[in-house]
């Protein structure tokens, strides 16, 4: 391969990597509060404003960041009655969702 090859090779390689996102600077989320689960049973699932997160247990102790302002949280779980709740989130404070899922009864 000749020194002319190589520096083209060189070169087409050092673009390919700049275009892949090594350069990026990380973008700034903004205001976030915290929100933390306890829900019982631990299996619900978790949705926030209609995106569903996942298991509810998943989130008790990190909690979820969101930006302030009032939110949809909606948990559902099999054999028990879904609930919903309104909640408020402040930036930079914690907030303690409480639900307790009612069981269908046989």
């Amino acid at each position: 391969m000749s020194s002319g090859s190589q520096a083209l090779l060189f070169f087409l390689v050092s673009v390919f990597l700049v275009s892949c996102g090594g350069t990026q600077t990380p973008v700034d989320p903004g205001p976030r509060g915290t929100v933390r689960f306890k829900c019982e049973p631990g299996e619900a699932v978790l949705e926030v404003d209609e995106t569903r997160l996942g298991p509810v247990r998943m989130f008790e102790k990190t909690g979820v960041l969101l930006r302030p302002g009032q939110h949809r949280v909606t948990l559902s779980a099999k054999d028990h009655f879904s609930e919903f709740k309104l909640i408020e989130v402040v930036e930079g404070k914690v907030t303690i969702v409480e639900i307790n899922l009612r069981e269908v009864p046989e």
